[in-house]
This record gives C-alpha cells, structure tokens and sequence, in this order.
C-alpha cells in the first residue's frame, strides 16, 4: 500500500514539474524525466520515514495492545522488506495461526529481522516479543519496542531475566500474545542449536497455547552485493494447547517445541 502511496505521489510531482517548465519529451526530455521521478521517489520516502519517525514518538504512551499502532508497523515493515529489500516472504500453515490472544509463538532464529516478518504474518494480534536488552539502547528502536509491549531480557542475570518472564507472564494474562526465540540468539544458518527450558515458563506460568513456527533462509537477507530478489520462508505448525503439555516439565516441553521445528527445517532442506 505505502508502495503504491511512494509511486502515485511522485508520478503527480513529477508530472507538475514536467508541466510546470514546459518539458519537451525527446530524448533528453524523457531521461529528465526519469531523473526526476527517482528523485521525487527519494523524497517521498523521506518523508514517509520521517512520519514514522513521528508516529513512534507521539503513540509511545498510548496502549501496548492497540491494534491500530501494530497495523501501522505491520504496513511499513511490509513497505521496507518487500520494497527496499526486495524480499518475498512464503508462508505456509497459515490455517494453524491461533484464533485467541492466549497464546505464545516459538521461533528458530535466524536474523534481526525474524521479528518484524512474524508481525506481518500475524498481524492481527498485538503480538510483542521478549528480546534482549541491548536492542533497547537504540533511540527511536527502543522508542518503538516499548511502544508496541516488547519486553528486555538479560541472558547474564537470573534474577532479571526472571523479572522479564514474569513481566511477560503478566502480558499474556492481559490478553497480549509474546514471542520467544528459545535459542537464545541468532543463529544465521538453517540449523537449530540447543533451546533454552527456562524460555517455556512463559508459556506455562500464564497457561497459555503454544504456536511453534519454522523459519528458513532469512540469513540471506545479509548477503552481500544481493541485488536480485529473494525467498524466504515461514511455516505456521500446528498448536500446541496447554491442555496438551501441562503435564511437562520445562525440558520436555522444550525437547517436544524443539524436535517439532527441527522436523520442520529438515523438510525445507530435503524439498
């Protein structure tokens, strides 16, 4: 949509120019043209960042939850992948994506951006993640975070990363749906390495279903000097109510979450 918004306005800002001097269309007319349209294209883009920039800081205090701030962000990182980074996201499973807000999704992680493309896929829930804290030194990201119910975590202290379970606990409760990436970091490559137990509590403690997605190839979004289109890949698996693992430990729960997207990602590979 905002694709389509950039194309429009510079079409009609360049076409007043074009009127406005008089352009004769031959040759060196048509390249002028052209010139002037990337540049309007620039601009415009400019400028819809900067209303972003805008929206972040005047919608930071207003509800977590609103839907309404998670479809903006929905459109733009739609906007920015797609468009600017060229990216077509294929999903799959799409008829296993939860029908209620209680319920906490379990991702292989592969980039940076494994969250903003879980937003899109999910993008009529207020969906909030569990990341670590030092994404929240970042003005107008950490701005954004809070905004949208994002909730640090600290890998190196028990008794805050506690604090940021129990936290995120109290979100799902509230009606807040969370992501949790149990590897604990990025892992960039199709392999999965140990999950972490201590990350299912969450989804324990506020008695929540579990949405388990596979994800594949997003390390090729870093590639260098890419320049052609790419594919990357989504898999929605089926849910896991908590009537289904309330009687798990955490390591069991973690060993079943964890042999469920391994399976997953071994069928992306074989295909």
């Amino acid at each position: 949509m905002l694709v389509i918004l950039q194309a429009i306005l510079a079409f009609i800002l360049t076409a007043l120019y074009a009127v406005n001097i008089n352009l004769v269309f031959d040759f060196s007319g048509i390249i002028t043209v052209f010139l002037v349209f990337i540049v309007f294209n620039i601009i415009v883009a400019l400028v819809l960042l900067l209303l972003f920039v805008i929206f972040i800081y005047t919608t930071e205090k207003m509800s977590m939850k609103a839907m309404w701030k998670h479809y903006v962000v929905h459109y733009y990182s739609m906007y920015l992948f797609r468009f600017y980074y060229r990216v077509r996201l294929i999903v799959t499973g799409k008829e296993n994506i939860p029908k209620n807000n209680n319920f906490v999704v379990y991702c292989n992680h592969i980039e940076y951006t494994d969250p903003l493309f879980i937003m899109q896929v999910y993008k009529n829930f207020p969906i909030a993640f569990v990341a670590k804290k030092p994404l929240f030194r970042f003005p107008i990201l950490k701005n954004l975070m809070y905004s949208l119910g994002n909730i640090p975590i600290t890998r190196y202290s028990d008794r805050s990363a506690l604090e940021s379970i129990i936290k995120a606990i109290g979100q799902v409760k509230n009606g807040q749906p969370m992501g949790v990436f149990p590897e604990g970091k990025r892992t960039y490559k199709n392999e999965l390495i140990e999950f972490k137990p201590g990350s299912f509590k969450l989804a324990q403690k506020a008695k929540a279903d579990i949405s388990p997605i596979c994800i594949y190839d997003m390390h090729k979004l870093a590639k260098k000097w890419r320049i052609l289109p790419t594919k990357v890949y989504m898999h929605i698996l089926p849910l896991i109510t908590y009537e289904e693992y309330k009687d798990l430990d955490t390591v069991s729960l973690s060993q079943k979450v964890y042999d469920i997207i391994n399976e997953q990602l071994n069928k992306y590979k074989n295909n």
